[in-house]
C-alpha cells in the first residue's frame, strides 16, 4: 500500500472508531428563550405540593435582576431571558433557599424542590 492510503485507511479508522463514542457538543444557540417550571416542597424525603408565592430570581449573568414570584400551582416562567448559564436564587418563606445553575440556549423548563427550614 502507498503511504498516502495507509494514512486514508487509517483515518477512516479513527473516525468509524469514534461515531458514538465522540459525539460532537453542540454549539450553544444565542438568543433570547423562556425559563419556565414548577417549586414545589420538600415533604418527608418526597417531592411535595407547589409553593405558591416562592421567588425565583437570576442572580447572575445578563439577566441579573430578573425575578418572578411563583402562582398558585407553584408554576414560574421568564418568557425572554438571554442565553448563557443563569445562577438563580430560589427562595420562600419557611423554606431553605437555593442557588442552582441553568444552562439556558432553548426553551427549558427546571423544577426545583425546597426543603423546609
Amino acid at each position: 500500500m502507498s503511504m498516502r492510503l495507509n494514512v486514508l485507511v487509517l483515518a477512516l479508522f479513527a473516525t468509524s472508531m469514534c461515531e458514538g463514542v465522540c459525539p460532537l457538543k453542540p454549539t450553544p444557540t444565542k438568543g433570547t428563550w423562556r425559563l419556565s417550571g414548577t417549586v414545589s416542597a420538600m415533604d418527608g424525603g418526597r417531592v411535595g405540593g407547589p409553593i405558591a408565592g416562592a421567588r425565583v430570581a437570576v442572580a447572575s449573568g445578563v439577566n441579573t435582576d430578573s425575578n418572578v414570584t411563583t402562582d398558585a400551582q407553584g408554576r414560574y416562567a421568564f418568557p425572554g431571558l438571554e442565553s448563557g448559564r443563569l445562577t438563580l436564587t430560589i427562595s420562600a418563606p419557611g423554606y431553605v433557599s437555593s442557588n442552582p445553575s441553568v444552562d439556558l440556549y432553548r426553551d427549558t423548563e427546571v423544577n426545583f424542590v425546597l426543603s423546609p427550614q
